[in-house]
């Protein structure tokens, strides 16, 4: 792949089920410190092109759909790619002329699915509707007397309205209530807080075995019998050490024997992973969202400096949707985790090396390049293209972790 990667980022597409059913696929170029960009043309054929050809579509969105803004240009000319897994998504604020309603007819026949972005009704945009198989509404553009409007005039015409930027659970509850078919946005990063209500007991017995896993005085003897009282845990631990994302010389038949070889710390981050990927009332792309951020942060701390105990960002970045996963506030949760006051302050107020790795992982990962550090990264020697080629194989490596945990990603 080219240093000059682009910038290329995912954001979910969930059904009603909460199972992921495709990804928006959102493209910045990487040799600007801007988000914006004045060829829109080139940023869709950037996106389509690394996804296609540098990269593949396996590896960026697996066997889910993908949703790519087009132009006008690429209206008229779209690539030839699999039509069963290209959303053709029509960008707002275009004019609307004859021109356009030929070419959305002409991709119409050809099989295409085509997504309006941003759908606000009105003379103009109303003509694009006969052609169009996915309506997206802005929630947070729209008001509540808005949103029924649209939805009663779109409804009837057997479209899927898809809800974006749905940034809470009781937002995505309303979307779910009036009638949408498919939610985006960054809900699943937030807790959704259940006041007047227990923590459930296997949210109790997690945070348990968290709390005992991160106190600092924690013997191996104690974590071994830990784990070994949850025949389950022991057995994915097991099967998770001895599997090709270690690539250990010998096989691993203990615990133990695991914990000696690998470290306490490799040890507890996994355990970590494993019982917070066993709640099994959240979705599982919250988990992908776990260890993608996970790694980011321990692969830029390792090309910050090869010394670095790049399993401190691993943890940072894993328990960093800690507070989604629970339902309770991070400041709550950590109160219980005798975690090091550095890793307690990188995740309440992004301080020290470790917050700062956090705090651009998360605006990575929501396309929020604007807000990225860039210096930070520039003193670093880690430049734009370095870190796309990060976020690309952390997705890569997630996918694979996945397969190693017997996790099927597949609806």
């Amino acid at each position: 792949m080219p240093e000059l990667l682009p910038l290329l980022a995912r954001q979910p597409i969930f059904n009603r089920k909460m199972q992921v059913v495709a990804y928006e696929l959102l493209y910045r170029s990487s040799d600007m410190n801007k988000a914006t960009f004045n060829d829109g043309d080139r940023a869709s054929s950037q996106v389509i092109l690394n996804t296609y050809g540098n990269l593949s579509m396996a590896a960026v969105v697996g066997p889910h759909q993908a949703y790519i803004n087009f132009s006008r240009a690429l209206l008229r000319t779209p690539p030839p790619f699999d039509r069963r897994q290209l959303v053709i998504e029509v960008l707002e604020n275009q004019e609307v002329d004859a021109d356009m309603l030929d070419s959305l007819k002409n991709l119409k026949k050809q099989g295409y699915t085509i997504a309006l972005d941003d759908f606000v009704l009105g003379p103009d945009t109303c003509r694009l509707l006969p052609y169009a198989d996915v309506i997206k509404l802005d929630v947070l553009a729209l008001d509540q007397r808005q949103l029924h409007e649209h939805i009663n005039y779109v409804k009837p015409l057997q479209k899927i309205l898809l809800a974006e930027k749905v940034e809470t659970y009781e937002t995505l509850e309303f979307c779910k209530s009036v009638g949408f078919d498919l939610f985006q946005g960054y809900f699943l990063a937030r807790p959704k807080i259940i006041k007047g209500r227990q923590v459930s007991e296997s949210k109790q017995a997690v945070l348990q075995l968290l709390t005992i896993l991160h106190d600092p005085e924690v013997s191996i003897a104690q974590v071994d019998r830990l784990i070994s009282q949850d025949p389950m845990l022991s057995y994915k631990l097991l099967k998770l050490v001895n599997s090709a994302a270690f690539a250990l010389p010998r096989s691993i038949s203990s615990l133990r024997q695991a914990i000696t070889l690998l470290g306490l710390n490799i040890i507890r981050n996994w355990v970590n992973l494993l019982a917070m990927a066993n709640l099994g009332d959240k979705p599982l792309e919250l988990s992908v969202a776990a260890m993608t951020r996970a790694r980011m942060c321990e692969v830029i701390a390792q090309k910050i400096d090869q010394e670095a105990r790049s399993d401190s960002y691993f943890t940072v970045g894993l328990l960093s949707t800690l507070d989604a996963f629970m339902d309770v506030p991070m400041e709550s949760l950590l109160t219980n985790i005798a975690l090091s006051p550095e890793l307690t302050d990188a995740l309440l107020a992004y301080a020290g090396d470790e917050g700062a790795v956090l705090k651009i992982v998360e605006h990575y990962e929501r396309a929020e390049w604007e807000l990225i550090d860039w210096q930070y990264l520039e003193q670093r020697n880690i430049s734009p293209g370095q870190l796309s080629h990060i976020y690309l194989d952390a997705l890569s490596w997630v996918s694979d972790t996945m397969d190693n945990m017997g996790i099927s990603r597949t609806h």
